[in-house]
């Protein structure tokens, strides 16, 4: 893996990229919201070494620079990101001769199923791991969901940074709340920490803890699902978030043109605590879908 930079409209994004060999597939991973693009970084090792590999820290989350002024990171722009992170020339993914896989987590996830909704002829493949869709409220809940929201930005306007005496107690702060070994999560806390005078804090931009100021209808989440025509396989976790096991998901399900659904065991960062059969599940996806085409 080479460590690089992409440039987007207004910052950097941090990047880490490996070149595929001829013909063979890249699998371009984004990271859940808050995370950072170590959350694979056990995938990586197991992967095929002629797959091609890119990477990135979302706009505001691990090294990747911050959105300037008061900006909130609406789930939208996430789309507009990606679309950059893809189109740019350092990439060489135009014109590319092998396929181009979307493989998300969380956030990641749901961002890669709006990508592939409107982009078909980019995508040759998906990968969600603890994401079925995009996330959707009923209309007559959106006032409620402002309120909330522009409440919450303006604690935050005035709340003072968080600082931990140890990059340990942040460590297992995080172990704390996602259920995932302090082994497990090491890489991704410590790329997503920053030490300075007051203590050690997070890297991630403040400004990503207040909640959405608006989500989208059911209806506009059942039309982009529908509009996925690429092979999807969607991972869920035993544990993870309940939303993935109901009967809403089971309906979901049933929107996709192409889905393949596989259970690991764990909680909402199954891929951390299962990186063999994670990687498992897309070898033999993205390799099935090669053998098609």
């Amino acid at each position: 893996m080479v460590a690089t930079s992409i440039p987007l409209a207004d910052i950097q994004v941090a990047a880490a990229v490996r070149t595929p060999s001829h013909g063979a597939p890249t699998l371009v991973f984004m990271h859940g919201w808050q995370d950072n693009l170590a959350s694979f970084h056990s995938l990586l090792p197991l992967l095929p070494q002629d797959f091609g590999l890119i990477l990135f820290d979302w706009p505001g989350h691990g090294l990747s620079e911050h959105k300037p002024g008061d900006y909130y990171y609406p789930f939208f722009d996430y789309l507009d990101d990606l679309h950059q992170v893809l189109n740019h020339s350092s990439l060489s993914l135009l014109g590319h001769t092998g396929q181009v896989v979307l493989v998300g987590h969380s956030l990641g996830g749901v961002v890669a199923s709006c990508y592939a909704a409107s982009f078909p002829d980019s995508i040759d493949a998906m990968v969600t791991i603890e994401a079925l869709g995009p996330i959707a409220e009923p209309e007559q809940t959106v006032t409620e969901r402002f309120v909330n929201s522009l409440n919450q930005r303006a604690i935050l306007r005035a709340k003072a940074p968080r600082y931990f005496d140890s990059a340990l107690k942040a460590l297992r702060l995080r172990a704390s709340i996602n259920k995932v070994s302090l082994e497990s999560l090491l890489p991704l806390v410590a790329r997503g920490l920053s030490v300075c005078t007051q203590g050690v804090r997070w890297r991630h931009d403040r400004k990503l803890g207040a909640e959405a100021l608006y989500r989208m209808s059911p209806a506009h989440s059942e039309s982009i699902i529908r509009a996925i025509n690429c092979p999807v396989l969607a991972i869920r976790a035993t544990d993870g978030y309940p939303a993935f096991r109901s009967t809403d998901a089971a309906i979901r399900a049933t929107w996709f043109q192409q889905l393949t659904l596989a259970e690991l065991p764990g909680t909402h960062h199954c891929h951390l605590q299962q990186p063999q059969q994670t990687v498992s599940l897309i070898t033999d996806f993205v390799t099935k879908i090669q053998t098609r085409t």
